[in-house]
């Protein structure tokens, strides 16, 4: 099959024809349409109920953005919930960021729509990628993506993944006829900025929840990009509708022996949350049981290796503005001071987590651990972690926002060799 040569050199991924497999399990992402506007009074606001736009990448350079605090990259992902739904409390906590100095110079957001992308962008002084899609005939729903920056924009495009309507309909199947969100499109968004001189790409995710082989597939794709970029410095950020703080199996004994270490096994995980209460969107640990989504989370490591247990700092924000480490948490945990299940216990075990999500009071009033970071953030050899943080001092949104803090380091050769994520152009 000829693949269309609009994705012959897609922009930050390079020539991908002979790289990627295709067929239903190697199909190439489709690239949707990129419109630059001049302004935000170009913006079109869309007059449907959930105002998502109708699939192409909006681009707007703001002629009154604000210069980014630097030194350095700092970047939040943030799933704010249905296009901002608790508009007024998330304004309050970007207002609360901007006054102290503490707002990134790039966010990711996921569950956006139009209208708050741009009030974002607007109000707080942001370049804008946006791209969602209200569905209709002939076409699916999109949740809604964004990035905002202050530093320069120099590209952007949305890459949807390529999902077979029969793996689509097995997966209702499986749900018992429940579509879920499984009619739905994903995808990734990308940019391109210039950090400090340093070209940086940055990819944006929304992840299906529903399904884990779908899921999977999502990642898959995800990874078929981020391996065939040209750029070195990269980030791949977004709600993955999975616990990435789970990769692995291990032993229902180890479980046990080691209650209050932080919980990195699904066997572990059951030993201390059981099944999860049902706000927070799925049963289980949220599809990372599944051995192949497992899988390509091990090869997205591997592409982009710096994560949260290489961030000089990892630390949880609490709702008073204090802050707490997910050791200083485990080390509670274990000292005895506190009684396993209290309100006490349950928020340290979120500390210890690094937990993303929240959930809603059970039957007699308890808010439970939901012990998922579904929300996390990866980035390349040369971006050097220096602060990861989970934000808990807000609730504008049923996420919690996660703030990463990288240092820019000039790509260099290893053993004379390029750096991994490169791509050797001929000469």
């Amino acid at each position: 099959m000829k693949v269309p040569e609009m994705l012959e050199n897609l922009p930050g991924v390079g020539p991908l024809i002979g790289r990627i497999a295709h067929g239903p399990e190697g199909a190439l992402p489709r690239r949707e349409t990129t419109v630059t506007l001049p302004d935000f009074a170009a913006v079109s606001l869309p007059n449907t109920e959930r105002a998502l736009g109708d699939g192409r990448t909006l681009v707007i350079r703001n002629p009154a953005v604000r210069s980014p605090r630097g030194p350095g990259l700092t970047v939040m992902t943030y799933n704010i919930l249905l296009g901002g739904h608790r508009r007024q409390a998330l304004l309050d906590y970007f207002d609360n960021l901007e006054a102290r100095g503490r707002l990134p110079d790039v966010l990711g957001l996921q569950e956006a729509n139009v209208p708050i992308a741009v009030l974002l962008a607007e109000r707080y002084g942001f370049h804008l990628a946006y791209q969602g899609h209200d569905g209709g005939p002939g076409a699916r729903l999109m949740n809604g993506k964004a990035f905002l920056t202050r530093h320069p924009l120099v590209d952007a495009a949305h890459f949807t993944y390529a999902t077979p309507d029969a793996e689509r309909d097995a997966a209702i199947m499986r749900r018992g006829g429940d579509p879920c969100e499984i009619p739905e499109d994903r995808g990734a968004l990308y940019v391109r900025l210039e950090v400090e001189g340093h070209p940086v790409v940055l990819y944006n995710v929304h992840h299906t929840l529903g399904d884990s082989g779908i899921n999977a597939r999502n990642l898959r794709q995800l990874n078929a990009l981020l391996q065939h970029r040209e750029v070195m410095h990269a980030v791949a950020l977004g709600d993955f509708n999975a616990n990435t703080a789970i990769k692995s199996g291990g032993s229902w004994l180890m479980a046990h022996l080691r209650t209050y270490d932080d919980t990195d096994t699904v066997e572990e995980y059951e030993v201390r949350y059981g099944e999860p209460h049902a706000s927070v969107g799925d049963e289980g640990v949220g599809n990372i049981a599944d051995p192949r989504l497992r899988h390509e989370l091990h090869v997205l490591e591997q592409s982009l290796p710096e994560t949260i247990a290489h961030a000089t700092t990892a630390q949880v924000r609490l709702p008073d503005g204090s802050l707490m480490t997910p050791k200083q948490a485990c080390a509670e945990l274990r000292s005895g001071r506190v009684q396993r299940g209290s309100e006490q216990w349950l928020r340290l075990q979120d500390i210890a987590d690094s937990a993303t999500l929240t959930s809603l009071p059970d039957e007699n009033g308890v808010v439970p651990a939901t012990g998922k970071r579904f929300d996390n953030l990866y980035a390349s050899p040369g971006l050097v972690p220096r602060l990861f943080e989970v934000d808990r001092s807000t609730e504008s949104s049923d996420h919690q926002p996660v703030v990463a803090h990288y240092d820019v380091r000039t790509p260099g050769l290893k053993d004379g060799k390029p750096a991994p994520g490169t791509v050797q152009r001929p000469t």
